[in-house]
């Protein structure tokens, strides 16, 4: 049969190995070595490293959003990698005068550092300030109302942590500072943390969005940190009693919610709007004996008739707008 060796090519091949005769290598001939520091173990698995980019792929998600709105622009943000590492290697690897944010993610201990690359930094402040992104100022410090702007921008994006880990632990980000001196004294230099780069696209500009995560905060979520636990919602019974079913929709049926009724829309000038008097009469697109649309959220439900009830305006539902 092909592909099937005899017991004689077997034993060979055996005795060329025992002798040191023969190398393995991978499939493309060349070895795969990772190097791995046996004094310094890793203290997260890989489940819980994915776990903390899934956090961030959410995060990712809103904040994609939230630039694409503010910036006025089509905006992509997405996460690329997650590393373990020391902080002095990351306070190393990171240019000069980087702008990272000192951020305390309360109530747990520790400080999350979230730095924006340079050229990023400089778009969104030329964006934020109406002007076209393309500044192409990177080779200069940042002035006092640049610091203004962009304090403002990280207390916004920062907002977005509390719901991309709200599977994990209830945060609370508040922002304290900006560094742009590497070599501050933010955290101890050998203190473990994970770095999650996220990248960030806007217009034609690329750059990266880089938070450190500290040992400090993650070991007390790391058991938080596993699937298991993050879909079972926190390693429980998931199943829902019929009393909290019924505790629930109680809460829901109480909820109060606007319905507004639309009795006609029209177009006028603002010059008309500035010269109305008593007893003007304004057009509307409707007559006295069409439906009424009625709208919750913004969308219509029902259409209705007009009426009286105990001396007051009311509406009559008469279908559904489905």
């Amino acid at each position: 049969m092909k592909g099937v060796l005899a017991q004689s090519q077997i034993d060979a091949l055996l005795q060329e190995i025992s002798g040191g005769g023969v190398e393995i290598k991978s499939a493309s001939g060349k070895k795969k070595i990772k190097e791995y520091d046996f004094k310094i173990p890793k203290k997260f698995t890989k489940e819980q490293l994915r776990s903390l980019v899934g956090v961030h792929e959410t995060y990712a998600r809103h904040l994609s959003s939230y630039l694409t709105g503010s910036l006025r622009t089509y905006c992509k943000v997405e996460v690329v990698s997650i590393e373990e590492t020391r902080y002095y290697e990351y306070s190393y690897a990171i240019p000069e005068s980087t702008l990272m944010g000192i951020i305390d993610l309360n109530p747990y201990p520790g400080t999350v550092v979230m730095s924006l690359s340079r050229g990023l930094a400089f778009t969104v402040i030329d964006k934020l300030l109406g002007g076209s992104g393309n500044s192409g100022v990177v080779d200069r410090e940042y002035t006092d109302i640049e610091m203004v702007v962009m304090e403002r921008f990280y207390k916004n994006i920062i907002t977005y942590l509390r719901d991309a880990w709200s599977s994990v632990a209830d945060i609370r980000p508040m922002f304290r500072r900006f560094e742009t001196d590497n070599s501050a004294n933010i955290m101890h230099l050998d203190e473990i943390v994970v770095i999650q780069v996220l990248n960030v696209s806007i217009m034609d500009i690329t750059g990266n969005l880089t938070v450190c995560l500290p040992f400090m905060l993650l070991d007390l979520v790391s058991d938080k940190l596993y699937t298991k636990y993050r879909f079972a919602g926190g390693g429980g019974d998931d199943s829902v009693s019929e009393e909290e079913k019924t505790a629930m929709l109680s809460q829901l049926y109480n909820t109060p919610i606007k319905m507004k009724a639309i009795l006609g829309e029209t177009r006028v000038y603002v010059n008309d709007i500035l010269n109305l008097e008593v007893g003007d009469v304004i057009r509307l697109n409707q007559k006295l004996d069409d439906y009424v649309k009625v709208e919750i959220g913004n969308k219509t439900w029902f259409h209705a008739k007009l009426g009286v009830k105990n001396d007051k305006k009311a509406i009559k539902i008469i279908e559904s707008a489905e």
